[in-house]
């Protein structure tokens, strides 16, 4: 794949440091990139989806909706859903995505984060990812290529240069973040904007010394929830159960058991729900997600009766960690 060329990077560099705030880029074409190959970019507003065709280097059975985000000025905010090689790795899942785009090259750029020790045959070991619009990238689309040239493209990819598009967006994840005010943000949008809510939990997992903060992954598993989307929301959930302690922990469990009473999965629902409120849960104050939540497990029957009692009889300590999904309270 070639590097973003100084144009580019210079572009990517001036609208960032500019402040100058603009309507997201109306991306309808196809869209390439090396190993990536064609997708498909739709815009409403600001709001972006891509689709990629069957086949491809994750061999999808059906053309599949993989991308989906915002944009903030020229800064695409989102996730996207790839394929992953690695005997531990999850074979499919979304990552959140950060792309610069520039206006007159006509393309996107950044870095997606796989899972530890995973890789994705979409993407060149560094996980750079550059899409070009195809006019002018044709030249992009895979080719057969003689088998030495097929082994040096096995070889690490070196680095991006100095200023490339792809640096600056990786650059942008590192930036200083307020943690606690961008989790408040992000909770206080989820019950009516699920999608704006998770790409504020993107920013707080972006940040190298937060990529495993449990609030933030139980915030993108609740959203991913709140649009049904439960197989990627019991992954998150899952995470955040996994890395979290304490009032965090607990607080995966109860929306997991959230997400398992939606799939009808009742057993699991009261384990998941036991766990919590064991680990210490406790109904948030004015928590309009919450309380709805909890009125449908009351709907389920006597079997979540006790639980559900000793869940609203605790007081929530006020304190400096989120109040749970949904609250606007640090």
């Amino acid at each position: 794949m070639s590097p973003p060329t100084p144009t580019l990077a210079l572009a990517a560099v001036a609208c960032l440091a500019s402040g100058f705030a603009w309507a997201g880029p109306q991306l309808n074409s196809t869209y390439q990139g090396d190993a990536f190959g064609p997708i498909e970019l739709r815009s409403d507003g600001e709001h972006l989806t891509g689709t990629a065709p069957a086949g491809g280097p994750c061999q999808r059975p059906v053309a599949e909706q993989i991308l989906t985000g915002d944009f903030q000025g020229n800064v695409f905010l989102g996730e996207i859903t790839l394929c992953q090689t690695g005997d531990t790795c999850t074979p499919s899942r979304s990552f959140p995505l950060m792309l610069v785009y520039n206006v007159e090259e006509r393309a996107l750029a950044g870095v997606v984060k796989l899972e530890g020790g995973c890789e994705s045959p979409a993407l060149p070991r560094n996980g750079m990812l550059v899409l070009r619009a195809t006019e002018q990238g044709a030249a992009l689309t895979p080719a057969a290529a003689p088998a030495t040239e097929q082994r040096q493209a096995q070889a690490p990819a070196p680095p991006p240069p100095s200023g490339g598009a792809a640096q600056v967006a990786a650059q942008r994840r590192l930036e200083p973040l307020d943690v606690a005010a961008t989790l408040k943000q992000g909770q206080s949008l989820l019950a009516q904007n699920p999608i704006a809510a998770s790409q504020q939990f993107q920013l707080v997992l972006a940040q190298e010394k937060e990529k495993n903060n449990a609030w933030a992954l139980t915030g993108m598993g609740v959203a991913h929830y709140l649009r049904k989307q439960h197989p990627e929301a019991l992954k998150y959930l899952e995470q955040a159960r996994n890395v979290g302690s304490g009032a965090a922990r607990a607080e995966a469990f109860f929306w997991t058991a959230c997400v398992k009473r939606a799939a009808q999965e009742s057993g699991f629902a009261q384990l998941a729900l036991r766990q919590a409120v064991q680990g210490g849960w406790s109904a948030p104050e004015n928590n309009a997600l919450v309380e709805r939540e909890l009125q449908q497990f009351a709907n389920e029957g006597a079997e979540y009766e006790l639980l559900l009692k000793q869940a609203r009889g605790r007081k929530r300590v006020q304190g400096r960690e989120p109040q749970g999904a949904g609250s606007a309270s640090p």
